[in-house]
């Protein structure tokens, strides 16, 4: 457990705080924005004598960051690019020559978190399992958010302990979590009913991503320059969350994704 001490916006005094070390980077700083009122995406975080801004990846556990009885400065800055009226990361629209694929992610149980992995983390093929943890540590970490009473179908310690178990699969609830631990919106469509389900819409994300799933099993869906490419590496998987026209046309490809599935089983 590391020990620390917070200078806080409008706080005079210093606020002390323990996290587990394991926590990672990402969930220490949506704990500081609960405390600061400090929009996540506007954190300036410093240490040190004089004090320094801190950089680190999302995922890095915070003892890796930071140490024990260090003092942490917490400051409202200047946030992410921002284009237009919306906060937040920016992504241009998409390239009306571009298609929509489907990335296939390994049916081990842990299919949703490869197909958000693929979407939320770069097209990662590994993070899967980080993504699991990360979801269990964000809502370990907010019991009052996260809560049975809220989006939860269980007692929060109940759930941890549930969704970090490799042989629990994911659904609707693990897509609400990604969505407030990535601050992305979730778009998962459904390739045999063509339903679509939108996690994160209310909270004025400046992006989206998609997953596609069939009752039993999720994939992710990209675009990509050429049509059918096997080139991941060439693959858009965010999008302008005002890019209506990526949104169209993922439903659509959808929508024929879901007529190819049904006549292979006919």
């Amino acid at each position: 457990m590391l020990r620390l001490r917070l200078r806080l916006p409008k706080k005079s005094n210093p606020v002390p705080v323990e996290v587990d070390e394991g926590t990672t980077w990402h969930v220490f700083l949506q704990t500081l924005s609960d405390l600061s009122g400090v929009e996540q995406y506007r954190l300036r975080i410093l240490s040190g004598y004089p004090p320094q801004p801190i950089t680190a990846e999302s995922t890095a556990p915070v003892n890796t960051v930071v140490r024990n009885g260090d003092t942490l400065f917490v400051q409202e800055g200047e946030g992410h690019v921002v284009k237009g009226a919306i906060k937040g990361r920016y992504v241009p629209p998409v390239n009306d020559k571009w298609h929509f694929t489907r990335r296939i992610c390994p049916a081990d149980n842990s299919c949703l978190f490869h197909a958000a992995a693929y979407v939320l983390r770069n097209k990662s093929r590994v993070d899967g399992p980080k993504l699991r943890q990360e979801c269990a540590d964000v809502v370990e970490a907010h019991p009052n958010y996260f809560s049975e009473n809220t989006i939860l179908d269980r007692p929060n310690r109940e759930y941890v302990q549930f969704i970090r178990n490799t042989n629990t699969w994911g659904g609707g609830i693990e897509l609400a979590v990604l969505s407030f631990l990535t601050q992305t919106e979730i778009v998962a469509l459904d390739l045999t009913s063509s339903t679509v389900l939108r996690f994160g819409e209310d909270s004025d994300y400046s992006v989206r991503a998609f997953v596609v799933y069939n009752g039993q099993h999720y994939d992710a869906i990209a675009m990509n320059p050429s049509y059918n490419s096997p080139l991941e590496d060439e693959d858009q998987v965010l999008f302008n969350i005002r890019d209506t026209e990526a949104y169209n046309r993922a439903k659509r490809f959808v929508v024929e994704e879901g007529k190819k599935v049904t006549e292979r089983r006919e």
